[in-house]
């Protein structure tokens, strides 16, 4: 170009590379990924949380960890999930889940609330006997 002349036109600043920014995976305790159909405990073992109130999941609990270290060739096992169903077994595997379901997930609250038989103590009895003794006599002395 001659010397008195200048391009007509702003600067534009060249575009900046396309990078793909990847985020640090997230680490998941694979017990709560939401990914298990069924989710099995031993009945000896105390969890520090009931997992089935908040993932959702279908729980049941099995008479030991004997049993359930059966199942994965180990002597014992505190707790199962399956995420993998063969197709063949799906049918069975829905029928488990729904009858757990309604059995204990649907019902925890109920089951958890249910505090004794209400059966009082000989000494609560005596003075409710006594209370209620009390109150007929003094109903039959203002009735006459």
């Amino acid at each position: 170009m001659p010397k008195g002349k200048k391009a007509k036109g702003k600067k534009v600043a060249p575009a900046p590379a396309v990078v793909k920014k990847q985020e640090a995976k997230k680490v998941v305790n694979p017990l709560f990924e939401k990914r298990p159909k069924n989710f099995g405990i031993g009945q000896d073992i105390q969890p520090k949380r009931d997992l089935t109130r908040f993932v959702k999941w279908p729980r049941y609990i099995s008479k030991g960890k004997a049993r359930l270290g059966r199942l994965v060739h180990r002597k014992t096992c505190t707790t199962v999930a399956f995420t993998q169903v063969n197709s063949e077994d799906k049918g069975a595997l829905a029928k488990l889940v729904e009858a757990i379901r309604t059995n204990y997930n649907d019902r925890y609250d109920e089951i958890r609330r249910h505090w004794g038989g209400n059966v009082l103590g000989p000494k609560s009895v005596a003075r409710i006997a006594k209370l209620e003794k009390a109150k007929a006599k003094e109903l039959a002395t203002k009735l006459g």
